[in-house]
Formats: C-alpha cells, sequence, structure tokens
C-alpha cells in the first residue's frame, strides 16, 4: 500500500481556506526517501496521522476506544447545562471538526496492493447546533491515458482491500517507540499488561481461558448427563433367568388368549344377528312414513296440477293474445312518432328562415372590413417606410454608446492610478520608516543575544564538569557483573524454592492417592462379598411358586373344584384320595391367609436384596471408575515428580550445600533480594549519573553549537534588515517618479470622455424623436401586425358567411328527409290496424271451437273468455317449477314404495337364520369369557420385554458416546489444570512465545543500523538483556542502557512490531513519532540514515514527527506546520 495524496479541510486547527493538499508523489516529497513533520507543539503535526486514519478507519489515534466499543460520555451527576447535551462524548472522532466551522473532511488517495488507485473519504458536518454523524466514501479511479474516471466501491471493504484492520494498521504504519521505552523498564507483571496492549490482545488470553472453562463445563454436564441416562436404562433391564421365565409367560397368555378370542367371534357373530335385525325394523318404519309422506304431498298439489293442465291446453290462444298485445303497442308507439315528426318539420321550418336573416348580416360585414382594408394600407407604408429607417440609424447609436462608455472607464481607471499612486508613496514612506527603526532593533538584539548564549555554554560545561567527577574510580563492568551475579543467585533460589514446593506437593498428592487406592480396593472386596451372599435367585423361585398357588387357591374355579371333591374318589387333578378341606371352609381359608403371609415376607425380602444388589453394583462401578482416574494421575504425578529431581539435580550440580528444605530456602530469599536490590541500586545510581552526564554532553555540546550558529544566523538577520531597509527607500522613489505622468493621463483621458458624451446625446434625441412618430402613426402597432389584423378580420368575416350558408342548404335537406319519413309512417299505422283486426278474429275463433270440445267432453269448469286467456299470459306462477314439482313427487311415491317393499323382503330373508339362544344368553355367555380374559397381564408382560430390549438396544449406542464424553471431560479439565483457572498461566506462556518472535524481527531491524546491540530474550520470561557486540560480546541489562541505547533498542523492538503486525503485506509509507531529542549528533545520524535505508531496503517512505531543532537540519525534506499567529489556526507548507 502507498499513500499519494492526502486533502484535509478545517480538523483541528488546520483550517485554511480551500483546505490543504500533500501530494507524496511530487515536489520534494516524491523525490525524498525521508522527510520530517515540524512545528510548535498543538501547530498540529498529529492532525495528518489521524485524518488518514479517519479516512480509512473512521478512527483517530487521538480519540482512543477500543474496537466495537461505543462512545462513552461524561456522567455528569445533577442537571447537566443546556450546552451539554449538544457535546460529544470524548472519545468521539467528530471532535475533530475546527470550532466554528460548519464542515470539514479527509480524503487519502492511495496505491492498494492489488494495483488499483482508490481514494477515501471522510466527511462530519455540524448543522445548528448539532453534529451530523459522519459520512464514508469509496472511489476507485481509473486512467485510460489523460481521461480519469471514478466508480463508487463499499468503503467497509476497506479493512479487506488494506488486508489489515485499525490497530493492526497503527502498529504497521504509526511507530511509537515510546511506548517501548517504557517496556523495557517496567517491572515484570507489568510487562504481561503492556505487551499485550503493544500487539493489541489484551483480553485475548482471558477470553480463551473463559472459553476453556466454558468448554470443561459443557463437557462435565454432557458427562453427568449421559452417565444419568445410562443409569436410567439399566433399571429396565432383566437377568438371563428373568428374560426367560417373561418370555414363557408371554406365550402362555398369548395361548389362552388365542383360544378365548376364538370363542369370542363366534359369540360376537350370533349377537350382530340380533344388531341387525333391529335395523331392519327399525328400517322397515323409516320407509313405511316416507311412503306416506310422498302420497300426502301430491294429493296437496292437486289444484296447481289442474291449472298447469289448462295452462298447457291453452297455450296457443295465449301465444295469439300475447302477439296482438304486441301490436297494439306498436301501433301506439308508432303514432306518437307520427306526432313528434309533425313537430320536427315545423322546427327545422322556423331555423332555415332564421338562418336566412343571419347570413344577410354576416354578407354585410364581409364588405365593412374589405372597406377597413383599403383605407389603412397607405398608413401601414408609411409606417414601414418609418421603422426601416430608424433599423439603419440603430448600429451609429450603438457605437456611440459604446465609444462613451469606453471613454468613462479609460477615465476612472486613470483617476484609480493616480489615487493608488499617492497611497503607494504614503506606503513606502511609512515602511522606510519602520525598516529603519527595525534595523536599529536587529542591532541591539544580536548583541543581547550573543552575550547569553556565551554565558549559557560557560554554565553548561562547568555542571558537565561537575557531574563527571562524581563517576571517578567506578567501573560500570563491575557493576554490570555484580548485578548479574545476584540477579541469577536470586532466581536461582526462586526456582530451588519452587522445585522443592512442587515436588513436597506432587509427592504428598501421590501418597494420598496410593492410600485412597488401597481404600477403594478394600471396599470393592466388601462388596464382592455382600453381593456373592445375596439369594435373589433362590427367592425369585421361591416367591413364583408361592404367587402361582395362592393365585390358584383363591380363584373362582378352585371353589368349584374343591366342592366337587368326594372323600376316597381321586382328584382329577392331583390324584390325591385325601381331601382335608374340602368340606371346612374356616381351614381352608386360614392355609390361604398363611400362604398369603408367608408371600408377602419373601417378596419383600426379595425386593431388599435387589435394592442391595442394584446399590453395591453402582458403588463398585463409582469405585473402578474413580479407581482408573487415580492411576492416571499416579502416571502424571510420577513424570512431573522425575521432571523437578531434574531440575533439583541440576541446582544441586551448581549449589551443592543448598537446603532441600521449602522453609530453609525462603529463610535465603531476603539475603539474596537484599543482594540484588543493592547491586542494582549500585548500577542504577551510575547508570543515572552516566545518563546525567550524557544529558549534560548534549547540552554543552549544543550550547557551543547554538552559539556558533547564532553567530552565523545574527549575520543573516543583519543583512536581512539592510536589505530591507533599501529595498524600501528604492519602492519609494519608484512611485515619486510616476506621480506626473498619470496626473497628464487622466486630464487627456477626461476630455475624451466629454466629447463621446456629446455626441451620444445627439445622436440619442434624434432616435427618440422617430420613434415618438413611429408610435403616432398605428398606435405603436407594429405594420405587419396591423394588416395581418386587418386582412384576417376579412378572411374570417367571409369565412363566417360561407359556413352560414352551407349550414341553411344542409336544412334544407334534412326538412325534405323528414317529411318524407312522416308520409312513410302513416302508410304503416294503416297496415298495422288492418292486420290487427284480422288477429282478434282469429283469436276468438279458438276460443269458441274450445268451448265446443269442452261442452261436448261436458267438462267443468264453464266456458273460457278472453279474460282467462289474457290471466294465462300475464299469471305470476312458475309454470315449469310447478311441472318440475309435480314430476319429482310422482318419483318420491314410486321410489317409497319399492324401497318399503324392498325392506319387507330382506327382514322376511333375515328371520330364517335366527339363532337358537336368545340375545340375553348370548351376552351372559360373552361376559363370563371376557372376565376369564388375560389381556392385561399379557400388555404388560409384553411391555417389560420391549423395555427390556429397548435397554439392551439404548446401553450398546451410548456405550460409545459415554466413551466419547468421558474422554471430552478428561481432556479439558486436564486443559483447565494445565493453564489455570483465570488464564493467567495461557498468558504468560504465549506472551513469552511472542516476545520472541518479536525479538527476532526487532534483531533484524537494528542489525539494520546498528550492529553494535542484539536482544536476547531470558528463557521462559519476559526479561530481555541486550548483547553489546563492542564490549566482547557483554550480556547487559536494560537497565544499564544510556538514554540513545534504549532509543535504538527500543526503535528496534517499533520495528519489529510494525513488521510482525504487517501479515506480509506491503506498506510503501511509515511514521514515527517522538524520542530523536534524547540522541547524541552521531547516534542521530545514524538512526536518520538507517531509516532513509529502509526506502532501498523494504520501499519504505518513513516520515518523522519531532519538535527537535537537530531534526529540521538533518532531515531536509519537511513538511511544515506552521502557527498562524496567536489564533489557535495553523497551515501546511511543503520545504523546499
Amino acid at each position: 500500500m502507498k499513500f499519494l495524496q492526502l486533502e484535509i479541510l478545517n480538523l483541528a486547527s488546520l483550517d485554511k481556506q480551500g483546505g490543504e493538499v500533500i501530494n507524496f508523489e511530487e515536489g520534494a516529497l516524491g523525490e525524498s526517501t525521508i522527510f520530517s513533520i515540524v512545528g510548535p507543539t498543538g501547530s498540529g503535526k498529529s492532525t495528518l496521522l489521524d485524518a488518514i486514519c479517519l479516512a480509512l478507519y473512521n478512527r483517530a489515534p487521538r480519540y482512543p476506544r477500543k474496537k466495537g466499543d461505543k462512545n462513552q460520555n461524561i456522567e455528569i451527576f445533577g442537571a447537566a447545562d443546556a450546552s451539554e447535551s449538544n457535546r460529544l462524548a470524548p472519545t468521539d472522532s467528530r471532535n475533530i471538526l475546527t470550532r466554528g466551522k460548519k464542515e470539514g473532511y479527509s480524503k487519502l488517495t492511495f496505491l492498494a496492493n492489488n494495483g488499483s488507485i482508490y481514494r477515501a473519504e471522510w466527511h462530519v458536518r455540524f448543522q445548528r447546533v448539532r453534529y451530523e454523524n459522519a459520512k464514508t466514501a469509496l472511489y476507485k479511479i481509473t486512467r485510460n491515458g489523460e481521461e480519469i474516471s471514478e466508480e463508487a466501491a463499499d468503503w467497509n471493504e476497506l479493512p479487506n482491500i488494506i488486508g489489515l484492520d485499525y490497530d493492526q494498521f497503527l502498529r504497521t504504519v504509526l511507530i511509537a517507540q515510546g511506548s517501548f521505552a517504557n517496556f523495557l523498564t517496567a517491572k515484570e507483571n507489568e510487562r504481561y499488561e503492556l505487551l499485550e496492549k503493544l500487539i493489541g490482545c489484551e483480553e485475548t488470553y482471558t477470553n480463551i481461558a473463559t472459553e476453556i472453562k466454558k468448554a470443561k463445563d459443557q463437557a462435565t454436564d454432557a458427562y453427568n448427563q449421559m452417565a444419568a441416562s445410562v443409569e436410567a436404562v439399566k433399571q429396565n433391564l432383566l437377568n438371563d433367568e428373568e428374560l426367560a421365565q417373561l418370555k414363557e409367560e408371554i406365550d402362555r397368555l398369548e395361548k389362552a388368549e388365542k383360544e378365548l378370542d376364538s370363542q369370542l367371534q363366534a359369540i360376537s357373530k350370533e349377537l350382530q344377528w340380533f344388531e341387525e335385525n333391529d335395523k331392519q325394523i327399525k328400517q322397515i318404519a323409516i320407509c313405511q312414513t316416507d311412503m306416506e309422506q310422498a302420497a300426502d304431498a301430491i294429493k296437496a298439489m292437486q289444484t296447481q296440477i289442474l291449472r298447469l293442465q289448462l295452462h298447457d291446453e291453452v297455450q296457443p290462444a295465449v301465444n295469439q293474445l300475447q302477439e296482438i298485445e304486441r301490436q297494439t303497442q306498436s301501433i301506439h308507439e308508432q303514432e306518437e312518432n307520427i306526432l313528434k315528426a309533425e313537430g320536427n318539420i315545423k322546427s327545422q321550418e322556423s331555423a332555415i328562415s332564421e338562418s336566412e336573416k343571419t347570413l344577410a348580416s354576416l354578407k354585410e360585414a364581409v364588405s365593412k372590413a374589405q372597406e377597413q382594408l383599403e383605407k389603412a394600407l397607405p398608413v401601414i407604408a408609411e409606417a414601414r417606410a418609418l421603422k426601416t429607417k430608424m433599423e439603419a440609424a440603430m448600429p451609429n447609436l450603438k457605437e456611440k454608446k459604446e465609444a462613451l462608455e469606453l471613454a468613462q472607464k479609460e477615465n476612472l481607471t486613470a483617476l484609480k492610478d493616480v489615487e493608488e499612486n499617492a497611497r503607494n508613496i504614503q506606503k513606502w514612506e511609512a515602511e522606510t520608516e519602520k525598516a529603519n527603526l527595525a534595523l536599529k532593533a536587529t542591532q541591539e538584539e544580536i548583541a543581547k543575544q550573543k552575550q547569553v548564549l556565551h554565558e549559557a555554554t560557560q554554565a553548561a560545561e562547568q555542571a558537565w564538569e561537575t557531574e563527571r567527577n562524581k563517576t571517578a574510580g567506578q567501573n560500570i563492568e563491575e557493576l554490570q557483573n555484580s548485578k548479574t551475579v545476584a540477579d541469577r543467585k536470586l532466581q536461582d533460589v526462586q526456582q530451588a524454592i519452587k522445585v522443592v514446593a512442587h515436588l513436597d506437593a506432587a509427592t504428598t498428592e501421590k501418597q494420598k492417592n496410593e492410600e485412597r487406592i488401597l481404600v477403594l480396593g478394600k471396599r470393592n472386596a466388601e462388596i464382592d462379598e455382600a453381593l456373592g451372599k445375596l439369594t435373589i435367585e433362590t427367592l425369585e423361585k421361591e416367591t413364583l411358586t408361592l404367587r402361582n398357588a395362592y393365585t390358584l387357591m383363591v380363584s373362582e374355579k378352585w371353589e368349584i373344584h374343591r366342592a366337587n371333591l368326594t372323600e376316597g374318589k381321586p382328584c382329577p387333578l392331583c390324584g390325591s384320595t385325601t381331601h382335608p378341606y374340602h368340606t371346612d371352609n374356616r381351614q381352608f381359608e386360614e392355609v390361604t391367609t398363611e400362604l398369603s403371609q408367608i408371600l408377602k415376607v419373601k417378596e419383600d425380602l426379595l425386593k431388599l436384596q435387589q435394592k442391595q444388589e442394584k446399590d453395591l453394583s453402582g458403588e463398585r462401578k463409582l469405585n473402578d471408575g474413580e479407581v482408573q482416574t487415580l492411576q492416571k494421575q499416579q502416571e502424571k504425578l510420577s513424570g512431573e515428580i522425575a521432571t523437578y529431581e531434574e531440575d533439583w539435580k541440576a541446582l544441586i550440580a551448581q549449589y551443592p550445600k543448598i537446603p532441600k528444605a521449602e522453609a530453609e530456602l525462603k529463610s535465603l530469599l531476603p539475603i539474596y533480594e537484599n543482594k540484588a536490590k543493592d547491586a542494582s541500586s549500585k548500577l542504577s545510581l551510575f547508570n543515572k549519573i552516566q545518563k546525567e552526564i550524557e544529558r549534560l554532553t548534549q547540552l554543552k555540546d549544543k550550547a557551543v553549537k547554538d552559539e556558533a550558529a547564532y553567530e552565523s544566523k545574527a549575520s543573516t538577520i543583519l543583512n536581512k534588515a539592510q536589505e530591507s531597509t533599501s529595498t524600501c527607500i528604492t519602492k519609494l522613489a519608484e512611485q515619486k517618479a510616476l506621480t506626473t505622468n498619470l496626473i497628464s493621463q487622466q486630464k487627456s483621458k477626461e476630455e475624451a470622455y466629454g466629447k463621446a458624451l456629446q455626441a451620444w446625446n445627439s445622436a440619442k434625441k434624434e432616435m427618440e424623436e422617430w420613434q415618438e412618430k413611429y408610435k403616432q402613426i398605428l398606435n405603436g402597432e407594429e405594420p405587419d401586425a396591423a394588416e395581418q389584423r386587418l386582412t384576417a378580420a376579412k378572411d374570417e368575416a367571409t369565412k363566417a358567411a360561407d359556413n352560414q350558408n352551407e349550414n341553411i342548404n344542409k336544412l334544407k335537406a334534412e326538412l325534405a328527409n323528414s317529411k318524407g319519413s312522416h308520409q312513410t309512417m302513416l302508410s304503416q299505422n294503416k297496415t298495422m290496424k288492418e292486420n290487427l283486426q284480422a288477429k282478434v278474429k282469429e283469436l276468438d275463433l279458438w276460443i269458441e271451437e274450445y268451448n265446443k270440445q269442452l261442452e261436448e267432453k261436458s267438462i267443468k269448469p264453464p266456458f273460457i273468455d278472453r279474460n282467462t286467456i289474457r290471466e294465462m299470459l300475464h299469471s305470476a306462477e312458475d309454470w315449469n317449477a310447478i311441472r318440475r314439482e309435480k314430476d319429482e313427487k310422482e318419483k318420491a311415491v314410486a321410489s317409497t314404495t319399492a324401497l318399503y317393499q324392498s325392506a319387507e323382503k330382506a327382514h322376511q330373508q333375515h328371520l330364517e337364520h335366527q339363532p337358537a339362544q336368545t340375545r340375553d344368553a348370548l351376552l351372559a355367555i360373552q361376559q363370563e369369557y371376557q372376565e376369564r380374559s388375560q389381556r392385561n397381564e399379557l400388555i404388560a408382560a409384553n411391555a417389560r420385554l420391549q423395555n427390556h430390549q429397548e435397554a439392551v438396544k439404548q446401553l450398546g449406542d451410548k456405550a460409545e458416546a459415554l466413551k466419547l464424553v468421558t474422554q471430552e471431560k478428561d481432556d479439558w479439565t486436564a486443559i483447565t489444570d494445565a493453564i489455570g483457572a483465570d488464564g493467567k498461566t495461557l498468558r504468560k506462556i504465549a506472551q513469552c512465545y511472542t516476545l520472541s518472535f518479536l525479538i527476532a524481527h526487532a534483531n533484524q531491524e537494528i542489525r539494520k543500523f546498528n550492529s553494535r546491540y542484539e536482544l536476547q530474550q531470558v528463557k521462559h520470561s519476559l526479561g530481555i538483556r541486550v548483547i553489546d557486540h563492542d564490549r566482547a560480546d557483554d550480556i547487559r541489562d536494560t537497565t544499564s542502557l544510556s538514554g540513545g541505547e534504549t532509543f535504538i533498542v527500543s526503535l528496534g523492538l517499533a520495528l519489529g512490531l510494525s513488521a510482525l503486525s504487517s501479515r506480509n503485506i506491503s506498506f510503501e509509507n511509515l511514521f514515527i513519532d517522538e524520542g530523536f531529542g534524547t540522541l547524541d549528533p552521531d547516534t542521530l545520524a545514524t538512526v536518520i540514515d538507517s531509516l532513509a535505508m529502509l526506502q532501498s531496503s523494504q520501499g519504505k517512505k518513513v516520515g518523522v514527527i519531532s519538535h527537535t531543532d537537530t531534526m529540521s537540519e538533518r532531515i531536509t525534506t519537511q513538511i511544515r506546520i506552521i502557527k498562524n499567529g496567536n489564533s489557535g489556526s495553523s497551515h501546511i507548507e511543503i520545504y523546499p
């Protein structure tokens, strides 16, 4: 990715009208490999980086918040001010809009790694009292030769286009080495948090630990649920003997039920005859009722049937009467039309008379219009000639007006030049006086400043000498070695305490596990012994025998059997000839009661032993599971003890007299801590003095350099002041020399303006006279328009007369048609009346003939007449509906009669198969068989068998699942134990690996600009030491580094983090903020040269943000942020 151009408007202090534009590819910035961003504090240097981030991510470094967090408003207790409700949250990036401005934006044009050019935009607006939501946009820019086109793209895809999210982008492009300087000097526990913040994973390891604990809990819950499920399924299992007995019982019950079902089916078949007989008797009654109702219905409509018969017989007369009434209506309508036609003829004759009168008046209007046109033609010709004359004079008038305007403009310009000359003379007189005063003040200030710098140089040299004397006789290598030895011994003692503590804890836990295994083994032996003493199988057989005997003795059939026994005769069941209780019921009841009590005792004992077996078996399985877990722990503890023993042997080899007791080791800890602290304090004091010496050296060198630099600077300033004075004198003389010539030119222009004004007024007056005369001829109307108006009036009158004549001819033709039509209707009316009389006579003859037939047949009712026929014609009765109803009821009579006869016949046939026994007898037998049924026992037995089979299947299905959830639980428990409940152990281990990768990248970066130093990680920690190759590869602590050395190490780590965060994505821009003020000139030069090499080695252009003068001198290409006085605003200049 490569930045091409940055555009800014009204962001923070950068409020230049029209905005700022920084082109990274043109001019000095395009040619340089390194540039600096310089300016006073608060001028807006960091605003450039904020603008880049806003355009790409809608977030800015100066308004920090975690990803996904919302802006946090300030919490106010009590009533807030009215203006407070309209303020943005402190972390809201819209705060960057310059106060008082209504809108601002940031636009970044860049070349993406996919080869395309994009422009990302961020806009903010302030409407009245509130900020609008920030708006973002992305455009893809395409070049085709000289033509450039833009295409809108999805701004939300920018992280994918760039390849990094916001935090990764900051770590890659913005190098803040000061954060690593804090990391180097932080305590051990603080380094974990700092490193997490630097690499952007503050909550990663806590989240991982949380997810692992969640997974462990889920695995434990899954195991518990599966174990409970398995135990629940085992409740339905049967042993082999129980299963065999259950199957025998099911076979016996099924056989008995089959025989009983066959007998019940035969009885049910005979009972169905009685049910069918009841249905047939009921059906016969229904059919008889339906038949009687159908006959009654046909009788009820007998009157309608007779009228329907009359209607059908007189239908020919009805049709004739209908035709007579139709013709009568037609004659009536035609007579009305004849009257209307006679009225229309009179109206048409009147209209023709009126139209002829109108035609006469229209012809008179045509004559008048022709006369007006002939009189106006000479006047129109005169007006047309005067108009032509005015149009010919108009260009001359226009030329005189233009000449007047030009003369007036030149006269005004000449006046302005004279006035401007007077002002310039006054200005340069004042500037000359001001330059003379400034020259005098500059001379005095230079002398004063030289004295101040000389005194500062002497003071710096004296302070440097004082501090240097404090370290006389001290050896940095001896102090460093003393601290290294003390730290190493302290770490070894701490390691020894840790090893002994872990060794003792592991040994104790292993011993406890061994004791627990012995206890569990002893308890399992006791459980096996107790299980062996149980007599469940014997009890089940005895209980079954007693239950069968008792059931047999108390059954109803057994009572009948016992009553039929005769002393001396053999029993048909057992063959015995002796029957002691067959007549004595009291003794028999005592025996059965005793048998019942024995059965209950046996059943209670069986249930107790079955419960004992279940409890003991469950306990045995739990004990076996615990023993397996303890054995795995013993193997793990043995390995840990062996590892700790090896670590202890290594410590003994180094310190033969070291005690193995934890208490004695802890008593040694304060001694070694004090020694390490004392050595560290001495080294820190020496380093502190050394840093102060370095600082004073820089101050001394700077003071000498400043004094020499000011000498050169003062000469330049003095020369500038003298040049300014000389320039003012020259400018004043030039303006005075122009005065005479400018006054002469002004008078000449004024005379020319007077002549042009006179010529214009004369021509204007003549034109106005012609225009007035032109208006009077036709009252201002155009000649062509007047002629067209009069001609149009004549043509319109002529057209109206022609139209009226044509209309009269049309009316006369319509009158002739109306008279012909009237005559035709009179003839037709006469013919229709003659036809009507013939139809009436024909109807009367038909009625007379019909009445003769009735008389001959002696049929009543009496004779019919025209009224009878008319009544039939206009009757509202629905004859078709009556006919349909009659047909349906006649069909109903026939169908109900047939159904009744069929039902009677079927019942007679059914009676031939009547059963021999009555219904009550059959129902009694059926109830007896049903009471003998054992269907419920069979259902229960089958259900128990099915439960057993399902339990076997489920246990098989769950075996593998139980194994998996057990392994899952054990694995997550082991992981949780390894990383710790809060994830701190995981954090330390992971951060140690992260630091190793970071140091590897940092060493690559450091070697590019300094071969003396190399970073080394303290094994299994976040400790960092520095290998000093110029001091025989001496390993130094970071506390011994000088300010310049600390900066080099911090810069290397920052550059390493940038390389680590870039995810192998190419970035050609790099920004480094802060930290260059602590370097000596030689080191600073080395760093700047190394940064410049990043362009050739990695293709990077480096921008350095700094406040130091040294940076301005060493990096000549600069983006200067210049304050506009004390207004709080700034503008940008590119130098050179």
